[in-house]
């Protein structure tokens, strides 16, 4: 079992002034169902979406593809340093918005380039907007990527289904490992 342990997130603070905490060292569990085809049911902290191939692919259609999924979070991850780095410059972060285009490489099988364009509020400066790009540049989201973690793949025991809609009380007693909560 993995030791455990608490780390701050990088910028620290967030709503009123609460410290974050994430557990370090602790394996988080998201699941993704078979439902048809190619599409499938992700369960993530009791928070149910689907993703599918297109119909272009072979698939059903019904929601995004993994990679756009993928590079949706990217995008979340980043909108998020955007507004802790606002919010620790005490500047306004409404209304932003972080859009990520994304190519394909020429042989179809990895995504070859990912730009995350932040649009900030008019009233931020040059100088806040560069620090603001700056904490995103080295937030978790591009991170992972820059630094790909440890992938290891396995077979696992056959076991009944989780349903995509199981609620928080389904997850284990303690809180998942990414659950913003203060220091207590």
């Amino acid at each position: 079992m993995k030791a455990r342990g608490r780390a701050e997130r990088p910028w620290g603070r967030r709503h009123g002034g609460a410290t974050l905490a994430v557990e370090a060292n602790h394996m988080a569990r998201i699941t993704v169902t078979h439902r048809h085809a190619f599409s499938f049911d992700v369960n993530i902290r009791g928070y149910g979406l689907v993703t599918a191939e297109p119909v272009t692919a072979g698939g059903t259609g019904d929601g995004p593809t993994p990679t756009e999924l993928m590079v949706a979070g990217i995008a979340a991850a980043a909108a998020v340093e955007a507004i802790g780095k606002l919010t620790k410059l005490g500047r306004p972060y409404w209304p932003l918005e972080v859009a990520a285009d994304f190519a394909w490489d020429r042989s179809g099988e990895r995504i070859e380039e990912v730009t995350l364009a932040v649009a900030l509020p008019g009233v931020i400066d040059p100088k806040t907007t560069q620090a603001v790009v700056e904490a995103i540049s080295a937030g978790p989201g591009v991170r992972l990527l820059a630094e790909p973690p440890r992938i290891a793949c396995r077979a696992a025991e056959t076991r009944a289904r989780v349903p995509a809609t199981a609620g928080p009380s389904d997850w284990p007693p303690e809180p998942p490992p990414d659950v913003d909560s203060e220091d207590r």
